[in-house]
């Protein structure tokens, strides 16, 4: 197909645009229609990026990663599909094979200098983004980028519109993108209704917490905020004599490194904020009832709200962790709202409270090309709320966790002070 060229942008230069696709036509009429959560999710983006060494991805060439992505789109044909509205206003997926947009870039930095650098955020320059609209039938819902580093290294990024599905479904679909880079045959099986549904879900929540309403954004899917917003990335070790000083442990007991981690985060920011501080939080993390490897294309992450009624910021991590532990999962509230107002309502979810990912139980690191993992992974969302998201994953090193957030910019500078007094980040 043809190609178009945009200037680029910060280190990221010569940028190729271009479109794949499946490489056989969808059945005519074809549609996807999204569920209550579905819709709830729309104004988000998932976002991921991985780093591949020049030994490893020198020999890739642009037409081995488009060959591939063609046979990893005849197994999920539909998200190459576009958006349209129903009379009611209701969207829908069109299954019209208009393809996710490819975008070629190159760095003038090798693989070791960019991975040099301490602030992890700089691999948003590696994720191509637009945001669905103005137009909802020429928007793409995915966008992917290949970055060539000066050294032949290679990162490939995805942009990925919430809406389809959640980031468990971005990683399958990623690691079956290079399993086909790999020479592996994949089969994705499609997913139908009974698949979408969540596994032993909470009824009983009429008036969840996690989501928010915003003012009608039409058709360009933007979260309306009035704070600029920023990320910051880093690394932090997790051993245990990291982790005591914040949650002693019981004898044998494993300490619950996500939940101390989202305590110490909490605590941060609530002495930032101080008046009124953040009191409720939402948990976003793979259902623990749903044992079974991730092998569909859908939004069936946990969501859960936690409410406190004394002040964090003098609060024990430990006692924050108990709270943790009884969350109440919101799928269904949220789920029911989504389909009560047929879409034609906006809302958030990410940062509509301040708002925990848990991602750290995904094994980032299993996406090999020829047997050979990555050298970094990055993930984040765009189009967080105004209360925050902070996201936790596995590192490289088994001991080790990347935390990515995204908070209000004012507030940026003095939550990493807070996170170098309590030793979370280095002085």
């Amino acid at each position: 197909m043809g190609r178009s060229q945009e200037k680029g942008q910060g280190p990221i230069y010569n940028m190729r645009l271009s479109t794949v696709g499946a490489t056989r036509a969808t059945e005519t009429g074809a549609i996807h229609e999204p569920t209550g959560l579905d819709l709830a999710m729309k104004l988000h983006y998932l976002k991921a990026a991985y780093i591949y060494s020049p030994e490893l991805a020198s020999d890739l060439s642009v037409t081995h990663v488009k060959e591939a992505m063609f046979k990893l789109f005849d197994q999920i044909a539909w998200t190459t599909g576009r958006l349209w509205r129903r009379d009611s206003g209701r969207p829908y997926i069109k299954c019209n094979d208009c393809g996710a947009r490819f975008v070629e870039g190159e760095c003038n930095f090798t693989v070791e200098e960019w991975l040099s650098k301490p602030d992890r955020s700089v691999d948003e320059f590696l994720v191509y983004h637009q945001p669905v609209g103005p137009e909802l039938p020429f928007s793409p819902l995915i966008y992917v980028q290949m970055t060539r580093f000066k050294c032949r290294g290679l990162a490939l990024g995805l942009s990925w519109a919430n809406i389809m599905g959640d980031s468990f479904s971005l990683f399958y679909a990623f690691n079956l993108w290079v399993k086909v880079l790999s020479g592996e045959k994949i089969y994705a099986p499609e997913t139908s209704i009974i698949d979408r549904r969540f596994l032993n879900p909470n009824p009983t929540v009429k008036d969840p917490e996690s989501i928010k309403q915003v003012d009608p954004v039409g058709d360009l899917w933007i979260t309306p905020n009035n704070k600029k917003m920023a990320s910051y990335c880093f690394n932090l070790t997790v051993a245990a004599d990291q982790m005591s000083p914040h949650f002693p442990a019981n004898g044998d007991d494993q300490i619950p490194v996500f939940e101390v981690l989202a305590g110490i985060i909490w605590k941060s920011i609530a002495k930032v904020r101080e008046d009124p501080e953040p009191l409720t939080v939402t948990i976003i993390r793979k259902d623990p009832n749903d044992l079974k490897p991730i092998r569909s294309i859908r939004n069936s992450q946990m969501i859960s709200s936690v409410h406190v009624d004394f002040p964090v910021a003098e609060a024990a991590v430990e006692e924050l962790v108990r709270c943790m532990e009884r969350a109440t999962d919101e799928r269904c509230g949220i789920d029911e709202i989504g389909e009560s107002c047929d879409g034609s309502l906006d809302f958030i979810v990410y940062g509509a409270k301040l708002t925990f990912m848990d991602l750290s139980e995904v094994d980032l690191y299993e996406a090999k090309v020829m047997r050979k993992s990555p050298e970094s992974v990055y993930c984040n969302v765009e189009g967080v709320g105004e209360e925050g998201l902070v996201v936790v994953y596995a590192a490289a090193k088994s001991e080790e966790r990347v935390v990515t957030m995204t908070l209000p910019e004012e507030e940026m500078e003095r939550v990493k002070s807070e996170f170098k007094k309590c030793g979370l980040m280095a002085p």
